[in-house]
């Protein structure tokens, strides 16, 4: 069950508009197996109540065998939307937010989450992934995690990523899409961190190269 976090800062961050998205070039990918036995839905083909699983099993055996190509989600990506374009210095309303995400390919993720309060740092959350057909990464909470959490939301039920286009990724919380939210490749920096306040700009940081995305 979703539940926010205390502290209407937070909070503030769903009033946030959503993102336009463009294409990209993308390299090779490595791919990942599921596991042996477990259909494209991810459930196990059995047989009960006298009723024969051998016309399931035929079926999904050829797409158990199937690899995930999970490289796409691998990396670092920072996440836009549409009231503070990224490179713009805006006036933006309610609470601004930068958040930097990483997918790490030993099965672990992180993300970084700022707003215009250095008062209140950085909340950071620690995820561990699972590859689903789709593609899918499907989270469950890291070491120190004591529930799933995502951005406002804490104790959530479930927490998915998947992929918009060649650029974006775009995340389910509890079974509904973000679309105000999208993340994509390259790590992003303050530029003005609300000084003076609400107006605010964020780009990618110094080194990062936005061509395959911009």
């Amino acid at each position: 069950m979703m539940t926010t976090s205390h502290g209407s800062t937070f909070a503030a961050l769903v009033l946030l508009g959503s993102s336009s998205a463009s294409g990209c070039q993308c390299a090779d990918r490595p791919v990942f197996e599921q596991d042996e036995g477990t259909s494209s839905t991810g459930l196990e083909a059995s047989a009960s109540d006298g009723v024969t699983a051998t016309g399931v099993e035929a079926s999904t055996a050829d797409a158990a065998e199937e690899p995930v190509d999970v490289s796409r989600f691998i990396g670092v990506f920072h996440n836009e939307n549409g009231l503070v374009p990224l490179g713009e210095e805006v006036d933006s309303i309610g609470e601004p937010t930068l958040m930097n995400l990483e997918i790490r390919a030993d099965g672990t993720a992180s993300m970084t989450l700022e707003t215009c309060s250095q008062l209140l740092g950085t909340r950071q959350y620690a995820w561990q992934w699972e590859a689903q057909p789709g593609p899918w990464l499907v989270f469950s909470p890291g070491p120190g995690e004591e529930s799933l959490r995502f951005m406002a939301y804490d104790d959530l039920e479930s927490l998915r990523l998947t992929t918009v286009d060649d650029c974006d990724l775009q995340f389910e919380v509890d079974g509904n899409f973000v679309p105000y939210e999208t993340f994509r490749p390259g790590r992003a920096c303050w530029v003005n961190r609300c000084e003076p306040k609400w107006v605010v700009e964020i780009d990618y940081c110094e080194g990062e190269d936005p061509t395959p995305c911009a």
